[in-house]
């Protein structure tokens, strides 16, 4: 019996390896298409199915279908057939495929279109599991896929995209749009016309576009450079709105959301995110759950709501209202009036043009450089108050008061009044006051001279200088101070 060598029989499953790829490149079918047609009017539309649809255009009246059809059994390919029909009203391209290809088990097949359109034809193109790719077109187009990407760029037509399974993509386009997709990624840039996006499961990114309206879930949104007004509604993902010339309303739900350089007014709704506002040309307004609020430079008057987390505002062009639950409060510059309410957790003011109003619980408060009036009712926390050009009515329990810095010029009503905690005031050394200061279980003590119609260590009632304006300190518990300034 003869014997192979090694080499030989390597040399022979090679051959026989070749051998089968010859055979399965032999065995698989292709086959290409092309046809002509003048256009005479209408539009042009493709149904299409299992494959890639890419349509450019041509000057002229000429619309140009080529294809490549493809399959792994050349039987099955033979059956694949291309229907093109020309009517009155367009030229329509039809994809037929053998009854039962959808379960052809570890078949391949597809067919690819490359169709050129003459510029400003109308074109509505349907597709399912292949890619929609389009360019160059001057008129308005209509592109509805699944399982697949679609691109669009250099249009100059209202144009209309539903997808699913896929990505969007489009690129300079010069009137309004509209896109609904899910289960892809959706990126808009360059249109001057206005951009109307709904999408699921995928994150929607616009830039350089004119209106814009953005639904989205279960994925980012970032919209930059809008000409125009701005309208996001999201959940479960992030929100971002920059350089947008307009107003901007965004209502979101498990994201943060953050938003700069804004032209007009500003409305976000939220829960389970922070909120981050930085120059904001008009009115803000922030309705938020369990969420973190910052916000700097805001051209007018803001108020915002949240709870379950801390509030920081800083330089704002007009009144302030805070209400916030179980956090902090902090704010700095305002260029009017100041109202927050809060419970377990503390406020803290400082530069408020107007007057100050704040409701507390269980948190302290401190308020500085106040232009007006001031009134504060707290409990279980210290209530300061530094810098006040206005009356002072403070009310606290279980806290102590602290009040100076008053101005030097006419008097204002003060009204202090505590349990459980001490009370001191400073006044300036012209200071001009009846008093009536009242204690129990601690002292009252003034380092000015009072001249006093009632005078006892839990009793004072006299007036410091001229007596012009009325200082009522009520306390339980806890001991009373006046002192020079």
């Amino acid at each position: 019996m003869s014997r192979i060598s090694k080499s030989w029989r390597m040399a022979i499953l090679a051959a026989v390896c070749a051998s089968a790829v010859l055979a399965s490149d032999q065995d698989r079918f292709e086959l290409k298409y092309a046809k002509n047609f003048t256009l005479r009017g209408g539009h042009v539309s493709v149904d299409h199915a299992f494959g890639d649809v890419v349509i450019d255009t041509e000057e002229g009246s000429q619309i140009h279908v080529r294809a490549m059809i493809r399959a792994s059994d050349p039987s099955f390919g033979n059956r694949i057939h291309i229907i093109t029909e020309e009517s009155a009203g367009g030229v329509s391209v039809r994809t037929e495929y053998p009854e039962g290809h959808m379960h052809r088990g570890s078949s391949s097949y597809s067919v690819d279109y490359r169709i050129t359109v003459p510029p400003n034809t109308p074109v509505t193109v349907k597709n399912r599991f292949g890619a929609i790719d389009v360019h160059d077109l001057r008129a308005s187009g209509e592109f509805i896929n699944s399982q697949g990407s679609v691109k669009l760029r250099d249009m100059k037509g209202t144009q209309r995209i539903e997808n699913a399974f896929g990505s969007i993509e489009v690129k300079n386009n010069t009137v309004p749009l509209t896109i609904r997709n899910a289960n892809g990624s959706i990126s808009v840039r360059d249109v001057t016309g206005k951009v109307d996006v709904t999408n699921r499961f995928g994150s929607v990114e616009v830039s350089n576009a004119g209106d814009t309206t953005i639904r989205n879930s279960n994925g980012s949104v970032s919209a930059r450079d809008v000409d125009g007004s701005l309208n996001v509604v999201n959940s479960f993902a992030s929100v971002t709105a920059s350089s947008v010339k307009g107003s901007v309303e965004i209502t979101n739900g498990n994201g943060r959301v953050e938003v700069k350089d804004i032209g007009g007014n500003a409305s976000v709704t939220t829960s389970f995110g922070s909120v981050d506002v930085t120059d904001l040309k008009g009115i803000l307004s922030v309705s938020a759950r369990n969420s973190k609020v910052e916000a700097r430079t805001i051209g007018g008057m803001a108020s915002v709501s949240t709870t379950f987390g801390s509030v920081e505002i800083r330089d704002v062009g007009g009144p302030l209202t805070v209400t916030n639950e179980n956090g902090s409060i902090v704010v700095e510059n305002v260029l009017g009036s100041f109202t927050a309410e809060t419970r377990f957790g503390s406020v803290k003011a400082d530069n408020i043009r107007g007057s100050a109003s704040v409701q507390n619980s269980n948190g302290s408060v401190q308020l500085s450089d106040v232009a007006r009036d001031v009134k504060v009712r707290t409990t279980f926390g210290s209530a300061f108050v530094k810098g006040a050009g206005g009356a002072i009515d403070i009310q606290n329990s279980n806290g102590a008061i602290g009040v100076s810095g008053m101005p030097g010029g006419p008097c204002k009503p003060v009204a202090l009044r505590t349990t459980f905690s001490s009370i001191k005031v400073s006044v300036p050394s012209n200071a001009s006051y009846t008093v009536n200061a009242r204690t129990t279980f601690g002292r009252i003590n003034s380092s000015l001279p009072i001249t006093s119609t009632t005078l006892s260590d839990e009793t004072v009632v006299g007036t410091i200088g001229g007596g012009s304006c009325r200082m009522e300190l009520a306390n339980s518990n806890g001991s009373i101070t006046i002192e020079k300034d």
